[in-house]
């Protein structure tokens, strides 16, 4: 899934601004990171924030690469999510089932999680160290970490509590100054 999301990241930005890839690949290579599965999606972001920044002012270059990070993938991620809660005989677990996986087969070691509730009634998940975080702030652009954050909101606002029996609470991010990044399903029913 992250190569199409870079691929989709990569066009809307060339829309905007025709001659940034060159310099967005230029930049790639520059930029600081681990081995990481997640390191081509978040260094391609950086360089993609990096050559805007040379061109626009901040505030704008921010809203473009938020935009041609999510944009072009939200309608999918949203919907999907909705189908799925939709279809599924308990949302809830249904939920929790694709958070846990995600957790052990996506984000894997570049995130530290601790579960402060796992239940039937609550799956309440702490983000102790954020991968983006890190690797933002060694690349000198901290400033783009509630881009990523603001990348959940697809699936987030999938799950309309009503309907579903649950809610989800995230009231901070580590990017937005918390301590942890909590994401926290509770049953309402």
């Amino acid at each position: 899934m992250d190569d199409v999301i870079i691929s989709l990241f990569r066009e809307r930005l060339s829309r905007e601004f025709p001659d940034v890839l060159a310099e967005v690949d230029e930049l790639l290579a520059r930029v600081s990171g681990e081995e990481s599965p997640h390191f081509a999606l978040t260094a391609t972001v950086v360089a993609g924030y990096q050559a805007l920044l040379a061109r626009i002012p901040r505030d704008q270059a921010l809203d473009v690469v938020g935009k041609a990070f999510h944009e072009p993938v939200r309608g999918f991620v949203h919907d999907g999510t909705r189908a799925m809660l939709d279809a599924a005989a308990d949302p809830f677990t249904a939920l929790v089932d694709v958070s846990k996986e995600r957790e052990r087969d996506y984000f894997g070691v570049d995130f530290t999680f601790v579960r402060s509730a796992d239940d039937e009634q609550r799956y309440h998940l702490d983000v102790h160290r954020c991968y983006y975080v890190d690797l933002l702030a060694r690349n000198g652009v901290p400033e783009l970490g509630p881009v990523f954050c603001e990348f959940d909101a697809a699936w987030i606002g999938a799950v309309d509590v009503e309907r579903h029996g649950f809610r989800f609470d995230r009231p901070t991010t580590i990017a937005r100054g918390g301590a942890t990044c909590p994401f926290h399903f509770t049953r309402t029913g």
